[in-house]
């Protein structure tokens, strides 16, 4: 009998540590979205921290672009829609707050990048 502890990760889908900077709004609303960075990601869900203060059960819509030499295909952007599951405090004089999103939706597109090849006004997307 095994009498040492198992820290069993309950995640479907693997985690990426990678900070990139990231676009938010509070779903529906109207005007500006915020800045957040991200901290890790998965295909189910970020975390992220931001100064815009967020509740558990809020819906939010989070845009961000995944660089080339992270997909291995020409830079992409997402679009989600999360339901917020975790704020904590990032500090006790920090006004920043790390949030957990749970994934709801997600639409990928490529976006076409248009460059010079030879000054003919030729281009690639």
């Amino acid at each position: 009998m095994n009498n040492g502890t198992v820290n069993l990760d309950r995640r479907l889908t693997q985690r990426h540590s990678l900070r990139i900077p990231l676009e938010l709004r509070i779903w529906g609303a109207e005007g500006p979205e915020h800045r957040a960075e991200s901290i890790d990601l998965s295909g189910r869900g970020v975390l992220l921290e931001t100064p815009l203060p967020l509740e558990i059960g809020s819906t939010v819509e989070l845009r961000l672009r995944l660089p080339e030499e992270i997909t291995g295909q020409p830079t992409t952007e997402w679009r989600c829609r999360g339901c917020v599951v975790r704020v904590v405090q990032c500090g006790p004089s920090s006004s920043h707050l790390r949030v957990g999103l749970h994934l709801e939706s997600l639409d990928v597109s490529r976006l076409r990048i248009s460059v010079r090849t030879d000054g003919s006004g030729d281009s690639l997307s």
